[in-house]
């Protein structure tokens, strides 16, 4: 049995503005972030999620009193997937509900990265 390891990003900039990428494997639901690894013989469907789901739930994470806090988020997308991720808010944290879009963001060591917003 041979093994494959996927090696796409699991984010792109589309037409409509930037999109996590989810992975379909036959008889499975879809998910992200994407499946990295299959057998040869397994179909996999990229889907793109976005450019705006609903947010489902929330976290302010306070590391300690010389970094600053930042959110993390759980958000909805149509076909039914729900994606993790950094939530980027200037005082107020969005309500429940609230339609994010995908936006992109830069890792402190410089890695490009994705987060939602507003």
């Amino acid at each position: 049995m041979k093994i494959i390891k996927r090696t796409g990003s699991h984010f792109r900039e589309a037409a409509g503005g930037m999109v996590l990428i989810a992975a379909h494997v036959a008889g499975q639901p879809s998910q992200f972030p994407p499946v990295e690894f299959v057998h040869n013989d397994q179909p996999v469907e990229d889907i793109e999620l976005g450019p705006t789901g609903s947010l489902y739930s929330y976290t302010v994470v306070h590391p300690g009193k010389d970094k600053p806090p930042y959110g993390l988020a759980m958000v909805d997308f149509e076909p039914g997937v729900r994606a993790f991720g950094r939530l980027l808010f200037d005082t107020v944290p969005p309500a429940i509900g609230s339609h994010l879009r995908v936006v992109p963001f830069t890792l402190p060591d410089g890695t490009p990265d994705y987060a939602f917003q507003e």
